[in-house]
């Protein structure tokens, strides 16, 4: 039998998070990549039955169903104080964390800021660094605050991401097809001019807090848990595992030799397996 899901909303720092949650007993909160959403997690919920834990897939913030967060200062930290209030008020003041794609640079940040409230962390094909090096933030965001030029940006950046954003989910499941559902599904949504704010708000906190995140890795004292997909066409899975052997190198690592970078969506089985090991649950 399937785990009942219920989905709803709260408010932490004036912005709605929605989110669902399933299962009983132990709390691991779930942070999707860039672009992503709880639904990212679909394959891992339906199978929540055997997982003997209780789950949390929060629509990160501006994306999917969550609100856009008020960042006045530019805080580049304020999103992990979210995800620490929302830790406090479902999952009863601790967690694991499951980390995908760019949820795991964010889960890092989490146990760096807020260590008592994360047990530990599972990593699923993370995006730790970029492939280029020089990659520097991009000024887009800030200017569109402005009236003017946020309007035009409106219009123009949602018809001009398409053909880069359909590249980049075909890239995000190969060796796989991209599914013309998934697709249909995502490509519209992804490409809206709210979800495209924060892919970028979100790439910019990961660029400006890089070097701090990776000094900060090497302190962490909970376990962790790495899962590569060694036909991963997002990112270098050679950087990201010189990354984690630098920073982590107690981390328990596993390569699935056919998999790419979509692993909770194609090879939830692997997910599930990890998580089980990570909680001892039998």
């Amino acid at each position: 039998m399937t785990a009942l899901e219920q989905t709803t909303a709260i408010e932490i720092k004036e912005t709605r998070v929605s989110f669902s949650e399933t299962g009983k007993g132990e709390a691991v909160l779930f942070l999707h990549g860039n672009p992503g959403s709880r639904k990212d997690f679909a394959g891992i919920q339906a199978r929540a039955d055997i997982l003997a834990c209780r789950l949390i897939m929060p629509d990160r913030p501006g994306h999917n169903g969550s609100e856009e967060l008020i960042n006045e200062n530019n805080d580049v930290w304020l999103d992990t104080d979210v995800y620490a209030e929302l830790i406090d008020r479902r999952c009863n003041g601790s967690a694991w964390l499951f980390g995908y794609s760019m949820g795991c640079h964010i889960a890092a940040r989490i146990a760096m800021r807020h260590p008592a409230k994360v047990k530990g962390i599972i990593m699923a094909a993370p995006y730790l660094t970029p492939d280029n090096p020089s990659e520097k933030p991009t000024s887009i965001p800030e200017l569109a605050k402005g009236a003017v030029i946020g309007t035009a940006l409106g219009i123009v950046l949602p018809l001009v991401s398409q053909t880069k954003m359909q590249q980049h989910l075909e890239k995000v499941f190969i060796p796989a097809p991209l599914s013309d559902d998934f697709r249909d599904t995502w490509l519209p949504r992804y490409t809206r001019f709210e979800s495209l704010m924060a892919m970028m708000t979100d790439k910019n906190n990961m660029l400006k807090t890089l070097n701090e995140v990776r000094d900060g890795m090497k302190s962490l004292k909970c376990p962790v848990y790495v899962i590569f997909g060694e036909k991963d066409a997002v990112c270098s899975v050679e950087n990201q595992k010189k990354v984690i052997a630098e920073c982590i190198p107690a981390a328990k690592l596993q390569s699935i030799p056919e998999a790419g970078h979509a692993l909770p969506l194609s090879h939830a089985e692997d997910c599930i397996r990890t998580i089980k090991e990570a909680l001892q649950i039998q």
